[in-house]
């Protein structure tokens, strides 16, 4: 049996938002257990009732991603994941800046919403795959990370093949698993990368694996 999963749900339409906590119900381990409609109401959930997941939209009255850089600054063990109907990059670009762990789409079908949120959970990252070229096209261009070959030649060969499996959406457990080494290894061969690669987070280094280290 999978362990429960707390999820506190803020959307100002009220009925996507009793959809979305229907889908979770019905998902046996995942369970909301607050929601609100707007940024104030997501940070005092998530000071109250400490989630494990903050599910935001980017559009609630105060800002969904105001509300997430806040969440993360405060409390940055809840994993925090924007929901929304914008592909724009420089959105999804300012989600993940502001420390959001997953972007997904409103029209996303219930059961991968729920995969998502698992994967989260899991200490996994996610954007829409669709969308993947295009955000690392707008990431390059904002933050000058070239050359990105570069730097990831410079890179241990053990930092390397995490890349790699952070690539394939692998979590830390899962990427120690496969390498044979300790978690806090793991999770040190990920904190090396981030800084050799002059990036902010997991989702940006998985999509600089997808790009440059498809095998």
């Amino acid at each position: 049996m999978r362990e429960r999963k707390s999820i506190v749900v803020v959307d100002d339409h009220a009925i996507f938002r009793a959809g979305l906590v229907q889908i979770f119900s019905g998902s046996g381990d995942l369970e909301v257990v607050g929601e609100g409609a707007s940024a104030d109401e997501a940070f005092e959930l998530v000071g109250r009732l400490s989630p494990q997941v903050a599910l935001l939209d980017v559009s609630m009255p105060g800002g969904g991603i105001a509300a997430a850089r806040r969440i993360h600054q405060t409390w940055p063990q809840v994993k925090v994941v924007m929901l929304t109907v914008s592909e724009e990059e420089d959105v999804v670009l300012q989600a993940l800046d502001a420390g959001a762990s997953g972007y997904a789409l409103k029209g996303v079908p219930a059961m991968d919403l729920i995969a998502i949120v698992r994967a989260i959970t899991g200490g996994e990252s996610y954007v829409p795959p669709n969308m993947a070229v295009r955000l690392l096209s707008a990431m390059r261009g904002q933050q000058e990370v070239d050359p990105v070959i570069t730097k990831i030649a410079a890179l241990s060969a053990k930092e390397n093949r995490t890349l790699r499996l952070l690539g394939r959406g692998f979590s830390n457990r899962e990427i120690a698993e496969a390498t044979g080494v300790q978690i806090q290894t793991t999770k040190f061969h990920v904190s090396n990368i981030l800084a050799k690669l002059g990036l902010k987070s997991r989702v940006e280094a998985a999509l600089i694996a997808q790009k440059h280290l498809q095998d």
